[in-house]
């Protein structure tokens, strides 16, 4: 495993102190994503983080860390993923922004070109999914990416038992695959931030004294039929969340944490140590075959803080 993309020195500060009148949000489609919960998780939240470092091992769309460095103000920021095409959309956001738009701007306009057939825009979709690019280190595979998270269904990432990405093309008309000043103000925040893509092992590795760390592991299914775990190449399996719970008894003297996780009997059971606190949130699921797995159902935060 890679520990290390396009990665910047610690010490480098992020820029927390730029204004932002109309605070932003995730860029990218994602299951499982925060930007609806955002409002909940408020009372949670240290009040502000000056001084102090920001860590979060499962970036995905990168919703908590759009809120905590805009809100919060942040000394340093470490994101992490184990996802090197997830890792390498921010790395070429934030350093290579003028090579990556006129990319995204391919796409946008073979995608939705006027009169374009329903036929020849799957046929692109699948030209662009089914091709060999390097998965880090270029703008290529950043746009990509972001492409096909833009057009794909439900903007899910899923890999098959050899690595390829499977999600067939989605049934947007004229998706906006980008906005050119969004991802400038992206990069803007990504100024200083340090980018790795590492496992969550290595968590112990990033963190400092004092700092808060966010986890946002994929969760724990409440059933078998609603089992969706593959973000990365390898599933995220029950011996998973062991180890991040045992990882997190380890640093909880170092930092402050906040978990999020399904309400799993796994989960709750895992997460009854003393020292952590569990609260919980109801979130809207949309992602289910089923219509009684979908609407408002209670998630679990835990904290190894009291929250008032």
């Amino acid at each position: 495993m890679n520990h290390g993309m396009a990665a910047i020195s610690p010490s480098s500060p992020v820029n927390s102190t730029a204004k932002f009148s109309n605070p932003i949000g995730p860029f990218l489609k994602w299951a499982g994503g925060k930007s609806r919960l955002l409002a909940q998780f408020q009372k949670f939240l240290p009040d502000n983080l000056v001084g102090r470092g920001y860590v979060e091992p499962f970036l995905g769309s990168g919703a908590m860390f759009f809120h905590i460095v805009q809100t919060r103000r942040p000394e340093r920021v470490t994101l992490l993923d184990a996802n090197p095409e997830l890792v390498n959309l921010f790395t070429q956001i934030r350093d290579h922004l003028p090579k990556l738009i006129p990319l995204l701007i391919k796409h946008r306009d073979h995608h939705n070109a006027p009169g374009i057939s329903v036929e020849e825009r799957k046929a692109y979709y699948y030209n662009v999914r089914d091709v060999d690019l390097p998965a880090s280190g270029t703008p290529e595979a950043a746009a990509r990416f972001l492409y096909l998270n833009k057009t794909c269904f439900n903007g899910l990432y899923r890999l098959n038992s050899k690595g390829k990405f499977n999600v067939p093309i989605g049934s947007y008309r004229s998706p906006s695959i980008f906005n050119a000043a969004h991802l400038a103000t992206v990069a803007r925040l990504l100024e200083g931030v340090r980018l790795l893509t590492a496992d969550f092992r290595k968590l112990d590795e990033f963190i400092q004294e004092g700092d808060f760390v966010y986890l946002d592991p994929p969760y724990e299914p409440l059933s078998a039929t609603s089992s969706f775990t593959a973000y990365a190449k390898e599933r995220f399996t029950a011996e998973n969340q062991r180890t991040l719970r045992d990882l997190l008894i380890q640093v909880s003297s170092r930092c402050q944490w906040l978990l999020s996780n399904s309400t799993a009997p796994l989960i709750e059971e895992l997460y009854e140590q003393p020292g952590m606190y569990k609260h919980y949130i109801h979130a809207g699921r949309a992602i289910n075959s089923k219509a009684e797995g979908r609407g408002h159902i209670p998630e679990l935060v835990v904290t190894n803080y009291q929250v008032q």
